[in-house]
């Protein structure tokens, strides 16, 4: 575990994986919430950053870090069930490819008795 400074707040953490401590990825986590319920509700808003930290009450930063982390897109919200149910397909027709594959033939298993005396 390397210890690293959190993008957000500054204060130094054990990091495995993003720099954001929990303190300020659950903080993110309601920023987000805020976010999405705003551009749902006015999905015709075409908003960049600041104006969507403005229209929510939130941090211009905050809002960034969600673009940055990949949350949004330049359209708005990333819609995450779009992104599972491509995964659940691709996975789906993966499964079908190898059911529809025809079947090696399997070798008999060979205890070490019969393969070393006849015995089995």
């Amino acid at each position: 575990m390397d210890m690293t400074a959190c993008d957000v707040c500054g204060k130094i953490f054990g990091a495995t994986g993003r720099a954001v401590c929990p303190a300020c990825r659950k903080l993110l986590d309601i920023v987000y919430e805020k976010a999405r319920t705003y551009l749902r509700d006015n999905p015709k808003a075409e908003l960049k950053a600041p104006e969507l930290a403005k229209a929510i009450g939130e941090e211009v930063r905050l809002v960034e870090m969600l673009v940055a982390e990949g949350r949004f897109d330049s359209k708005g919200l990333v819609d995450e069930g779009d992104e599972s149910e491509r995964k659940r397909q691709k996975l789906l027709a993966e499964i079908q490819k190898n059911l529809a594959a025809p079947a090696e033939k399997a070798q008999p298993v060979v205890t070490y008795g019969k393969d070393r005396h006849g015995r089995g």
